[in-house]
């Protein structure tokens, strides 16, 4: 944990759905990451630029629940952050994709790890697999629920997270079901080896 963090010690509040001091101190699960990002993507181009992430990280620390940081220190935590970015910038463009973010933030183990590598997908799996996506206890995976959870799928077929690879997941889900509002029997269908083989030749063809 870097020593700005250690600082905040105030209230807290909450930015695309998801508590400010659980981004400071705790693990984020695939959606919370996921309403971050989108939160922030604020031109859905897949990257944060460097001023996107420069509100990110002032949104984080200046506002009244850190009230004994200034502007001066999240100024330098985030050039620090910046700098250690730029070892992952790979093509050097100033931008930051989603794997990137989620060096920076906690983002958990993947969720579907040791669900999708089962021979059989149960009932208990697949309540678990709801109960961890779903945000908004409505029965259904959706929006940054879906792109999290097509996320992780494609984590498990060893891809690059970034918006342009999960979009193509959420594009063939969609094929698939036929809709992007995924039920309990839906994420059965998704999570068993042949639809996830199906995902795995999508992302092949579409990304030659």
């Amino acid at each position: 944990m870097s020593w700005l963090w250690k600082l905040c010690k105030g209230r807290s509040r909450s930015v695309g759905g998801v508590d400010l001091k659980k981004l400071r101190n705790k693990q984020l699960t695939s959606t919370e990451f996921m309403q971050v990002w989108f939160h922030y993507d604020h031109d859905k181009n897949g990257y944060l630029e460097y001023v996107e992430f420069s509100k990110f990280m002032k949104d984080l620390f200046l506002e009244r629940d850190c009230t004994d940081i200034t502007a001066r220190q999240v100024e330098k935590y985030t050039s620090e952050m910046i700098s250690l970015m730029d070892t992952y910038d790979e093509d050097g463009d100033g931008k930051f994709e989603m794997s990137e973010l989620a060096k920076v933030l906690k983002l958990e183990e993947n969720f579907l790890e040791n669900i999708i590598a089962k021979t059989t997908v149960t009932d208990r799996d697949t309540k678990s697999v709801l109960l961890h996506y779903n945000s908004n206890v409505n029965d259904t995976i959706e929006g940054p629920e879906l792109y999290a959870f097509v996320g992780d799928i494609a984590r498990y077929l060893g891809l690059k997270l970034s918006l342009s690879v999960v979009q193509l997941g959420v594009d063939q889900v969609l094929a698939m079901m036929g809709t992007d509002v995924i039920n309990k029997a839906a994420i059965r269908l998704l999570l068993t080896r042949e639809s996830v083989g199906k995902l795995r030749e999508h992302f092949k063809s579409e990304m030659i």
